[in-house]
């Protein structure tokens, strides 16, 4: 058995040992209404983003928005400080900007589960400092994350526990980047999936599409990266294509449910 396979099983096998799981159980039309706010333009996603920022509790000095060279929009950034003066922080981005019909999955349905994450998230004290961080520019060359990135000093970045960045959800059950993730976080996800009784595989892209998930790869800080797309579904994304009925709306929901799981099992889990 490979060690990777051991140490899931392994994984798997406390996670059942009576371990309480807390997640967030979004009302369906809402999450829903959030997803069909889609719009092709990015000026347009980032005013909608900016206000469901707003409207789920991330204002004043809990949201910043951070200069992107070569876009016209700025990354949108929601703090959720912890309460016990770590410095540790884990990130949670998702590109907002589209190229193909109304970018509901590429990649509205990442950008728009970062305010509900983050509302979900502030509800009880945690451990960790979190940030929210939508992504400008990524179609544009991954510029909204490597911005992000290359402003943390690199005496800082062993501060980040991990990152989590989501891309084109809702296609199929949540997969993983197996060459673009860390293996622990990846057991931790696994972990989380069986607690939840929810389908969780590993699907490379590479070749074919690029995440954000490189730009804390490159920077060697912990990242998963999680995603929906297979080799089937791939030509549904930066097409007219990517529209509403591309969305099959129980995975979509699943992964939601899935993500914030995984936000509190690793702030209890990580140093």
């Amino acid at each position: 058995m490979c060690a990777m396979r051991l140490l899931l099983l392994l994984a798997l096998i406390a996670a059942a040992r009576g371990q309480t799981i807390e997640f967030h159980v979004i009302e369906p039309s809402l999450l829903e209404q959030r997803l069909r706010m889609a719009h092709p333009k990015n000026g347009e996603r980032y005013a909608r983003l900016k206000a469901l920022f707003e409207q789920t509790g991330c204002t004043d000095d809990l949201y910043h928005e951070q200069k992107v060279s070569g876009s016209k929009q700025p990354n949108l950034i929601c703090q959720v400080p912890g309460n016990q003066g770590s410095p540790r922080r884990i990130v949670v981005g998702a590109h907002f900007d589209s190229i193909g019909g109304d970018g509901i999955v590429d990649n509205w349905s990442g950008a728009v589960l970062l305010p509900s994450l983050a509302e979900f998230m502030r509800r009880t004290p945690r451990r960790h400092n979190f940030e929210f961080v939508a992504f400008a520019g990524e179609e544009q060359g991954l510029l909204g994350s490597k911005a992000y990135v290359n402003a943390i000093p690199k005496n800082e970045r062993p501060q980040i526990a991990a990152a989590i960045t989501m891309d084109s959800l809702g296609l199929t059950p949540t997969k993983f980047w197996p060459d673009g993730s860390t293996r622990e976080l990846v057991i931790d996800a696994a972990v989380m999936a069986q607690a939840l009784h929810l389908n969780f595989q590993g699907v490379n892209m590479g070749g074919v599409a690029t995440t954000d998930s490189e730009s804390f790869q490159n920077a060697k800080i912990p990242v998963l990266s999680l995603h929906s797309v297979t080799r089937e579904t791939f030509g549904l994304i930066n097409n007219g294509s990517d529209v509403w009925k591309a969305v099959s709306w129980q995975d979509y929901y699943d992964t939601h449910k899935l993500i914030s799981g995984l936000l509190v099992y690793l702030d209890s889990k990580l140093p």
